[in-house]
């Protein structure tokens, strides 16, 4: 048998007839910190809590961004029924919104610290583009810039079938890489036709709302007269989403307009209950008619110009 001295740190455990040595050291070491008995250790185990904290806070702040209001992604539609014209008047309308003083107010009256835009285009299920990229709007000199990149941005979405599941599905990993972080995220789609390629817009739709994103819509009533209650039924959805409805492509900017100052206002200032608004005050054959923010900012038409 081995003689453990006393003051040795070894002592022996006996298991029936074998006896094992093992060391109090370690454990000693362990209660020390687990259990501090002097200032020395409660002073570095808090330095080491707050290092941690301080460490977890950062990188979860490296990943975020720029704060802002909202994230709006505009999806126009450029399938076979889009022609030229019809190409130029929406880009038209959606640049020279930005540039309207009624948009701009409501911007910086909901919005404070701006809101992040970008241009999608898509028409089969497997073509999308991102037309222009992330850009920060919260005055009229940032309106102005983005409406510059819209009027200059080239179509780059060639014809073919409309894939609203694709559009939506591309729209929804744009905020991904957008660079900005908000509690708001809204897909604009605009579109003259039902889906008739891909998957029913229906289950992208689904997965969008259950990811915080919101879709609205405005439909172009030129091809196909019930395009309307398609996106009502099987395109829209999420937290206050709503649809509105244009005559042809001449009465897009007009919409659109409206359609933005919705988008922008009373939703960001009180957020409304899920699902969408057809209520007697927007409805679905006359949603995109007269909206005033304030008797100091009727809202202004866009002027005409060509595209260059």
């Amino acid at each position: 048998m081995v003689n453990v001295p006393s003051y040795s740190p070894i002592q022996h455990l006996e298991i029936g007839r074998l006896k094992f040595f093992v060391s109090n050291t370690p454990m000693k070491f362990l209660t020390a910190f687990s259990y501090p008995k002097n200032a020395f250790f409660k002073h570095l185990l808090s330095l080491l809590v707050m290092i941690t904290f301080l460490g977890t806070s950062t990188s979860v702040n490296a990943q975020e961004g720029e704060w802002v209001d909202l994230e709006l992604v505009l999806a126009i539609d450029l399938s076979s029924s889009v022609d030229q014209n019809e190409w130029e008047l929406q880009a038209i309308g959606i640049a020279e919104a930005f540039r309207n003083p009624s948009l701009i107010e409501t911007i910086q009256s909901s919005a404070p610290n701006g809101i992040a835009v970008a241009v999608v285009q898509w028409s089969s299920n497997n073509s999308q583009s991102l037309a222009v990229d992330w850009t920060l709007v919260s005055d009229a000199a940032s309106g102005r810039a983005l409406s510059r990149k819209i009027k200059r941005m080239p179509r780059m979405v060639g014809g073919g079938q409309t894939g609203i599941y694709g559009a939506i599905d591309f729209s929804i990993r744009q905020f991904k890489n957008s660079g900005y972080t908000s509690w708001r995220k809204v897909i604009d789609i605009s579109g003259d036709g039902q889906a008739n390629s891909g998957a029913r817009p229906g289950t992208i739709r689904d997965r969008a709302v259950d990811e915080g994103v919101i879709i609205n819509g405005l439909a172009i009533i030129n091809e196909e007269p019930f395009v309307d209650r398609y996106f009502r039924d099987k395109v829209i959805g999420g937290s206050g989403a709503f649809l509105m409805r244009a005559e042809d492509y001449d009465d897009f900017a007009t919409a659109i307009l409206r359609k933005l100052i919705r988008e922008i206002g009373p939703p960001l200032a009180s957020p409304l209950p899920y699902g969408p608004i057809f209520s007697e005050s927007y409805p679905l054959t006359s949603s995109a008619k007269s909206h005033v923010i304030s008797a100091d900012a009727a809202i202004l038409l866009p002027v005409s110009w060509t595209m260059q």
